[in-house]
């Protein structure tokens, strides 16, 4: 049997890995990868310098490509390092013998020793080829594994099986291809094109959304002014970039605080975006590696069967009431036991009575307490709207990024606020299921497209701590201007324009979209997608619609979520045409996930699901 795989990210690997553990012994396997990044795929690349110093958003004890949950059992705990432990143990012998990678790595591998730690995510890269390479020294004789560092401009039906064609025109049969893409850069809009020739026609510089890693920011000096439109995770990377990695530097107070010490290279910025404020901080890390909050009102169970006694739709009010019942929950919990003067007695009955809500709004007159009962998660992730004046928005932002930095100071377990912010990341899996078994209606799904997801993103989806103190520093250091929420760009005559909810107006040399593109299969750049298109061997999903008409996951490559085969232009189902990860982001609840040890996360479920296809069907 011959196998494609377009695509060396996680989600590819942990189909391979799959495959290498579970195929016949007896059955000859011809296993063919492609991309044009190194193995690890294009967000890990540990030859983009950037990625040398720019951060992955989760801690290493949390990471792993092996999939130990229900095959790990067949290598044992040391031979099935995370991301963690391999840095501490197999990382420095594979380093000293592959002279491809910066000597950076090596110093990164010895000073990686907490779980509070972040890897860079160029060593993300370097453990996906240590991966890689330990699977393959595994690997039995009857299983051949070839990776291509190549991209794929084609793939046609062959009836039966695929013929593949690459960007340097080898040609390739496969019986069945997995295509798992990642995020890929979308064709210019006519508002960016028009972005792009003013640019050119100024000397001025424009950036749009892509994979920040990329970026070139050389050009830019101290006598640019650089609009930032995005505060999510791609600003925390270019405001690295355009601080630090002009000459700058950080150093770290008594308090932890930072004090940023400017190069006089550095651009001047000016930041903003829709909501107007970053996501919250990451809270310091105390769970160990598969460690996960057990929740007490939002479980599965429960709340399939709320959707059954309510016809079998979940109401999103409902869903909404009771998670924010959980969060409220562990932020009075820990609370409780952040007080000091409380015996194990009284802070076990308190915490009792805390057991049941009805008891919430009662608990500081029973016990004499002074605990904070009344939070509203809804302002928590919008707290800004009622803020009337740029000034009061900038002072409100400043206190904002202190106020957050001292909670997630606190942990993301024990902190009152951070932990229970925490607990989203952690019922992601709920979410997801029922999110994927269609257990809401159309409208309820349009709520979690838009309020959700902000709501999540904004609480749940933030950076490293180090990276808001960073950001602190610098508006200090009085290298960042803060503009207000709705920040819109554009250009008039002269220069790059902005304006944000206080009719405020700003000018720029320079614009970078700090963000990632959005995924929709119909704009991408990728020459596969453009063929898969033009073939009709992709369509977009259209089974949900809104009441104006509209299908808001047309976006997304229609596939069989029960077994992620693709739909083509026909409705028809394509056999052994496979597709898994962010192009479905919409169909599936948030597919940018990175494995966790012992926990049964997407990439894992997604790679037994379609390796059951593969080996099975």
């Amino acid at each position: 049997m011959q196998i494609a795989l377009i695509g060396a990210g996680p989600r590819n690997l942990a189909i391979l890995d799959r495959l290498i553990q579970k195929a016949d012994s007896n059955q000859a396997l011809t296993i063919n990868i492609f991309d044009p990044y190194p193995v690890g795929g294009r967000v890990w690349n540990p030859f983009f310098e950037n990625n040398q110093t720019y951060l992955m958003n989760t801690n290493p004890n949390q990471v792993t490509l092996f999939n130990d949950y229900d095959i790990g059992q067949r290598r044992g705990e040391d031979l099935t390092p995370n991301l963690l432990t391999w840095a501490q143990s197999y990382a420095l012998p594979f380093l000293k013998q592959h002279h491809e990678y910066p000597m950076a790595y090596r110093e990164e591998v010895l000073s990686l020793t907490s779980m509070t730690a972040y890897a860079s995510r160029g060593l993300m890269g370097v453990y996906a080829a240590w991966f890689f390479e330990e699977i393959l020294n595994n690997c039995p004789s009857n299983l051949s594994v070839r990776f291509h560092q190549v991209a794929v401009k084609s793939l046609l039906e062959a009836n039966p099986g695929f013929n593949i064609t690459t960007t340097d025109y080898n040609h390739f049969f496969a019986d069945k291809v997995v295509l798992a893409l990642g995020h890929l850069d979308a064709e210019l809009s006519e508002k960016k094109k028009d972005l792009e020739k003013f640019a050119k026609e100024k000397g001025f510089h424009y950036y749009p959304a892509s994979h920040p890693a990329e970026n070139d920011f050389s050009s830019l000096n101290e006598n640019d002014t650089v609009l930032v439109q995005g505060l999510g995770l791609s600003f925390f990377d270019d405001l690295l970039s355009l601080t630090a990695g002009k000459g700058g530097f950080f150093l770290t107070k008594k308090d932890g605080s930072l004090v940023y010490h400017p190069s006089g290279h550095e651009p001047h910025l000016i930041i903003g975006s829709g909501s107007g404020l970053p996501p919250r901080a990451h809270g310091l890390n105390q769970k160990g590696a598969n460690e996960l909050y057990q929740p007490r009102f939002f479980t599965l169970e429960r709340m399939q069967r709320i959707a059954k006694d309510c016809g079998g739709h979940l109401p999103y009010n409902t869903f909404r009431h009771v998670l924010d019942q959980e969060m409220t929950y562990k932020y009075l919990t820990n609370q409780v036991n952040l007080l000091d003067k409380l015996s194990d007695t009284e802070r076990e009955e308190i915490l009792d009575f805390l057991e049941n809500p009805k008891n919430w709004q009662h608990v500081n007159e029973k016990f004499h307490l002074k605990l904070d009962v009344h939070i509203s998660w809804e302002k928590e992730a919008t707290p800004s709207r009622d803020v009337t004046s740029l000034s009061a928005f900038r002072k409100f932002f400043v206190q904002h990024l202190k106020e957050d930095i001292d909670s997630a100071a606190l942990g993301n377990d024990k902190s009152p606020l951070t932990g229970a912010y925490d607990i989203l990341r952690d019922v992601r899996g709920t979410v997801r299921t029922l999110y994927n078994d269609r257990l809401f209606d159309e409208d309820d799904y349009q709520k979690l497209l838009t309020d959700f997801k902000l709501f999540d993103t904004q609480l749940s989806v933030g950076p490293p701590l180090i990276r808001t103190r960073q950001l602190l520093a610098l508006i200090k250091a009085k290298q960042v201007t803060i503009a207000g929420p709705n920040f819109s760009v554009a250009h008039d005559q002269q220069f790059f324009t902005a304006t944000d909810r206080f009719d405020e107006h700003y000018q720029g040399t320079a614009l970078i979209e700090a963000r990632l593109g959005r995924p929709d299969f119909r704009t991408a750049k990728s020459p596969l997608l453009k063929s898969l298109r033009q073939h009709g061997l992709i369509v977009g999903d259209n089974r949900i619609i809104n009441q104006d008409g509209t299908a808001p996951l047309a976006n997304t490559i229609k596939v069989d979520l029960k077994t992620f085969t693709v739909y083509n232009k026909e409705n028809q189902l394509i056999p052994n045409l496979f597709v898994t990860g962010v192009p479905l982001e919409g169909q599936s609840w948030f597919t940018t996930v990175i494995p966790r040890p012992h926990v049964q996360t997407i990439a894992f479920t997604e790679a037994a699901t379609v390796v059951n296809q593969i080996l099975n069907q």
